[in-house]
């Protein structure tokens, strides 16, 4: 019996370790971003970037606190409270992973594009710091990049990376959503993050399972009732349509 368990014991650390995620952060990028989320709104959104050259995590400002349980630093537990852009991304060991948390359910799915980005000559200020220009194609828009030389984190907001150098202004050229940096900072802390509550899917089932919590009655009792059931679906209807303009036009790119 002993043996049983200890064979067991390994099996399960073998099973967990690798959905805990950890890496040693050198730089704290704070983004402002304008997200056109519809055709007749717009959402302002702050964001942080943790990492280092190759490692990293981005989230939405609340999420980033409530994901490295800092909830209590403004003297109350705000873990209740959540961003609109509840998708985050954490990018280690060559993998990206995708995850958020709708109603109670917690899923995610990983990937490994990678870009493609065409340098061009093209240089700017960006709040003091000389930037160039670079641009991609990917999700069904043309991106714009511009990355500084003088912070060789290969990183940026989103999924996006693979510069040499900091992206400090990225946008669509809809301008439907626009990134800029508005501060970087040294930042020399661990981060760590167990994903293995989050259960893995490829990314189609992810994008469905996604879409039916957040726009259907999917995750409701079946005997709601037939008159409640047609109120709560009108709702989802209307918030569909504020919410028609998704980052990723095309996911499967």
């Amino acid at each position: 019996m002993k043996k049983n368990f200890s064979f067991f014991a390994v099996l399960l650390f073998t099973v967990i370790l690798p959905q805990r995620i950890k890496f040693n952060a050198n730089i704290r990028v704070t983004y402002d971003s304008k997200l056109q989320l519809g055709e007749k709104y717009y959402h302002n959104q702050r964001f942080f970037l943790v990492g280092n050259s190759q490692d990293y995590y981005f989230g939405a400002a609340q999420n980033y606190l409530n994901d490295t349980r800092q909830y209590k630093s403004i003297g109350i537990d705000t873990r209740s409270i959540s961003d609109y852009f509840q998708e985050r991304i954490i990018r280690a060991d060559n993998k990206t992973t995708v995850f958020t948390n709708i109603m109670d359910s917690k899923i995610r799915y990983d990937e490994s594009d990678r870009l493609q980005w065409v340098l061009y000559s093209d240089t700017k200020i960006i709040n003091g710091v000389k930037c160039q220009m670079a641009a991609t194609n990917k999700y069904g828009r043309r991106w714009i990049a511009y990355f500084s030389r003088e912070y060789t984190q290969s990183l940026g907001p989103y999924k996006f990376n693979g510069l040499p150098g900091l992206i400090f202004e990225l946008y669509d050229i809809r301008d439907d959503y626009h990134f800029t940096a508005t501060k970087v900072e040294k930042y020399s802390d661990e981060f760590t993050f167990n994903l293995s509550g989050y259960k893995l899917m490829n990314k189609k089932n992810y994008l469905q399972a996604k879409y039916n919590m957040e726009f259907t009655l999917a995750g409701y009792p079946a005997d709601m009732g037939e008159e409640l059931r047609k109120e709560m679906q009108s709702v989802y209807d209307k918030k569909k349509k504020m919410y028609n303009n998704p980052l990723e036009l095309k996911p499967f790119e």
